[in-house]
């Protein structure tokens, strides 16, 4: 007969048991609950090198991803188990349902998920049943029982009617335990043929043990394990981390405090486990001194001790992880454990995150991020505390190699690349200045998820540039709008994929030549122009761009008369389509700005054009010093005037302020035009323009709005500082009311 040790996934004493029970029984043959085709991973998984906590991960190749984790931490029985196998040269082997088949149930179950109308009603799990009769939390019960057990003879007894509880006040009605089961006692009965031997060990969880000792592969097993689902799917290992580890981050089979049971363990395989209170306490009080708190030794000492008398109060002999916790609150925290909140995360989950040596993993994608980092010098970011990383573009001339000398833009490519494959580990946020087009800055933080991510990315290619190089050609084959390809053009040159700019550049120009969108022409002028502007630094070619700015420069100009003949919601895209046009025409020579110029005068002149455009247009013609004080003057006049639709005045003054408020802030005389405009409104008539006007200011900076009101205060012969009061002055709440409601009202029939 096989003989059976029964565990629980994460536990210190469990992991320390499960050595001696294999040194006593000495079998040939390791029997581990985990995917029974993933037997390949487990001497890797064993290496020397690899650090804790590492995780077996399978998915599928088709999208979307189906993932599923096996992890595995210093405590885990599972692991432990692995290395006695390994280091006596014993066979081991998994003996669960195969990945391939737990996916395909996970694939079957979210198609059924997604057909149903109604959520089905959560079931009272065998843990709720089991603290219901011990009259404590899981964890407590199990802590106290095993975890403080010191004796082997003891701890297997007390784990096997453990097992046997659970099984007696868990659902039967599981399909899914019931195939696992069946086909754990397969794998038993082939291998005891296959090794001629009944000294076969078998570790599974308590749970599944009751329901495989000593119950022999039958018939039935036979029938419901011969076709199993299967879906098509990969695997790999990949680095962990405590926090993931932790039930917190909802890991349903995660422990509650990895970094406490990391002190029970080593204290354990020291004989010191009744120091662990101690030490638990002490490394609280060290973190908080270490962040500014007072935590003495006579606190220390006192939690301590509280956290004894708690044990005996609740029926344990020593304390356990939420004796000390309480202990800790009311001694160190004063009370309160916001106090502590940071030292207690930090002491009880930690951020350990996980180490395989090269070789380990096993996707190509994979290995090719780890060894970009090495070359990249990133090894130090990849940590589970975020990180700011300052790049600096420009060639680094005081080096010798070229590698160092362009070793910021290559990180930016990399950092790019992961960014467009959805790989969490980089975010990029605001450049240093404006112009600044060789600064970036970054945060980096590594995660668990992040390595999903990677493994992930290995559907679109062998290494990271691959992949994203194969992303965004699969982007631009099935993109049909110009602004949006040309967007693309512009992440290809981010990432630095040279070999891809050519086909993207084709299929801008291809979708140029259809283009009659005058908002998606601007748009595009203005991506291709921050491209060629960008270029020179990321060292690609930018010349083909060139003449596609040109002939979407001459086209937009031509057009934009017609197109400003349009309703509001269309004018507010054309003002920023005009803006990015505008800002190119700044920018490059090669641009003909006198042939924008005239077609913004012609807008600003027009009574048909939209009047946040036409305002808008007069605004860049201030900008560019090509409106006479004269013209300006009259058009403010008509404007702002009674022949004007008081709502229609309003928007062309939003317009106007848009752009170059400093020039329009020192014009006296527009102020006066606005105030003689608004004296002369009826009630009716206000109430749109107040709309139009608050959305107005509400961009202008405090300053400026100081700098109005001395203007307005001149006009209508109030001090300045009054009138700076006033229009800065907060409204009460019945005001902000009835000044938000007109934002809904509809003016439409006034």
């Amino acid at each position: 007969m096989a003989e059976y040790f029964g565990i629980r996934h994460f536990s210190p004493a469990c992991a320390f048991y499960v050595t001696e029970f294999l040194n006593r029984i000495k079998p040939e043959c390791v029997l581990i609950e985990g995917p029974s085709d993933l037997n390949n991973l487990i001497e890797p998984l064993c290496n020397p090198f690899a650090v804790m906590p590492c995780a077996v991960l399978a998915y599928t190749v088709n999208p979307p991803v189906k993932t599923v984790l096996w992890p595995f931490a210093d405590f885990s029985p599972e692991y432990r188990a692995m290395l006695w196998a390994i280091e006596n040269n014993i066979p081991v082997k998994f003996c669960d349902l195969p990945s391939s088949c737990i996916l395909a149930e996970m694939v079957k179950e979210n198609d059924n998920i997604s057909d149903m109308e109604e959520v089905p009603e959560r079931k009272i799990s065998v843990y709720e049943r089991m603290e219901k009769i011990s009259g404590m939390d899981n964890d407590s019960f199990w802590e106290y029982t095993f975890e403080q057990c010191e004796n082997y003879d003891d701890f297997i007894k007390a784990s096997e009617e453990y097992g046997k509880s659970i099984r007696e006040n868990s659902d039967d009605s599981d399909n899914h335990n019931k195939l696992r089961e069946a086909f754990m006692r397969k794998v038993i009965h082939e291998s005891e043929k296959q090794y001629n031997s009944d000294k076969i060990a078998v570790i599974t969880g308590a749970f599944h043990t009751m329901g495989i000792k000593n119950i022999p592969f039958s018939k039935d097993d036979e029938k419901l394990t011969k076709k199993l689902p299967e879906t098509e799917c990969k695997s790999t290992l990949m680095p962990y981390s405590y926090y993931r580890l932790s039930s917190r981050s909802g890991y349903g089979a995660g422990s509650k405090a990895p970094a406490y049971y990391e002190i029970l363990w080593r204290n354990r395989i020291k004989n010191t486990l009744k120091d662990s209170s101690a030490e638990y306490l002490t490394r609280i009080a060290e973190y908080q001194r270490q962040h500014g708190f007072q935590a003495s030794s006579a606190q220390v000492i006192e939690a301590l001790r509280l956290s004894e008398t708690l044990a005996l109060m609740r029926g344990g002999k020593t304390a356990n992880f939420n004796d000390l916790r309480d202990s800790a609150v009311t001694c160190l925290g004063n009370g309160s454990f916001a106090e502590i909140s940071e030292a207690c995360a930090d002491v009880e989950i930690g951020t350990k995150i996980g180490l395989l040596p090269d070789g380990s993993v096993c996707t190509s994608v994979q290995e090719d991020f780890m060894r970009q980092l090495k070359d990249l010098k990133l090894e130090r970011f990849r940590s589970a505390k975020g990180e700011e990383l300052e790049l600096d573009l420009r060639e680094n001339i005081r080096v010798k190699s070229e590698k160092s000398a362009f070793l910021g833009l290559n990180r930016s490519f990399f950092l790019h690349r992961l960014r467009i494959l959805g790989i969490h580990f980089a975010e990029q946020l605001q450049r240093y200045q404006e112009n600044a087009t060789w600064a970036e800055l970054w945060r980096l933080q590594w995660t668990p998820e992040t390595e999903i991510e990677i493994v992930e990315a290995s559907l679109n290619g062998d290494t990271i540039e691959q992949a994203s190089q194969f992303k965004l050609s699969t982007q631009l084959a099935g993109s049909e709008n110009l602004a949006e390809t040309a967007v693309i053009l512009s992440e290809v040159f981010l990432c630095g994929l040279s070999d891809t700019v050519k086909s993207a550049v084709s299929a801008v120009q291809k979708l140029a030549v259809g283009c009659s969108s005058v908002k998606d022409t601007g748009d595009t002028i203005g991506t291709l122009s921050g491209i060629i502007r960008f270029g020179n630094i990321r060292r690609i070619d930018t010349e083909p761009i060139i003449p596609i700015v040109q002939q979407l420069y001459l086209r937009f100009c031509l057009n934009l008369d017609s197109a400003s003949v349009c309703d509001n919601s269309a004018s507010e895209e054309l003002v920023s389509a005009v803006s990015e046009v505008n800002d190119a025409c700044l920018s490059h020579d090669f641009l003909e700005t006198e042939r924008l110029i005239s077609v913004l005068s012609d807008v600003a002149d027009s009574d048909s054009a939209n009047p946040l455009l036409s305002g808008f247009a007069c605004a860049l013609l201030m900008e560019h010093g090509k409106i006479t004080p004269e013209k300006l003057s009259e058009l403010v006049s008509r404007r702002l005037s009674g022949g004007t639709p008081a709502p229609e005045g309003a928007l062309w003054f939003e317009g106007l302020a848009k752009r170059n408020r400093r020039t329009l802030i020192n014009r006296l005389s527009v102020w006066e035009k606005l105030c003689e405009f608004i004296s002369e409104l009826d009630d009716i008539e206000f109430k749109p323009v107040l709309v139009c006007l608050r959305r107005t200011f509400s961009e202008f900076s405090p300053s400026e709005k100081a700098e109005i009101a001395e203007n307005i205060g001149e006009v209508l012969g109030v001090s300045r500082e009054d009138a700076s009061v006033f229009i800065n002055s907060e409204l009460s709440e019945d005001e902000k009311q009835a000044v938000d409601d007109l934002d809904d009202f509809d003016f439409g029939d006034i």
